[in-house]
Order: C-alpha cells, then structure tokens, then sequence
C-alpha cells in the first residue's frame, strides 16, 4: 500500500512538531542539566525563549524549570518560580 500511496496521493506529510522540541527548547533543557553552564548564553536563550510569545504548556515547564536553574545559579530571581505557570 506504501508505494500505491504515493503514487496516487503523493508523499506523505511530516506531522506537527511536539510541544518543547523546537532548538530553543533543546538547548534551554541541555544547559538546565548541564553542570556548569555558560550564564551568558543562558541568560540570552531564556530572554529570547520568554520573549518569543505564547508557550504551550510543555514549554512553559521547560523554561520555568529552566529559570529555575538559572536563578539557582546566578542568585539572582530570573522569570517565574514554579507553581505559577
């Protein structure tokens, strides 16, 4: 049936991305469990991540988890603590 598919329909088409799978999302869960992440690149990645518009709720853990970490290692409050997303 693959081969009488694609001849009559065309290839298929690649299914919606899932919610926390993007680059950005990536990235940000690589340096959250990283043991000595670079601040800079941090803080930079989640200025853009929390600028970037509405986030689907996978997302949201990510980056509040994320800020977590973040504030835990710099000492300063950075974006929303958890149990407010």
């Amino acid at each position: 049936m693959g081969l009488a598919r694609e001849l009559t329909m065309g290839p298929k088409r690649k299914g919606a991305q899932r919610p926390g799978s993007a680059p950005d999302y990536a990235a940000l869960k690589r340096l959250t469990t990283a043991p000595v992440p670079d601040l800079e690149t941090f803080r930079a990645l989640l200025d853009r991540v929390g600028n970037g518009g509405r986030m689907r709720y996978a997302e949201g853990l990510i980056y509040t988890v994320a800020c977590a970490r973040y504030s835990a290692l710099s000492g300063e409050q950075y974006g929303p603590t958890v149990g407010t997303y």
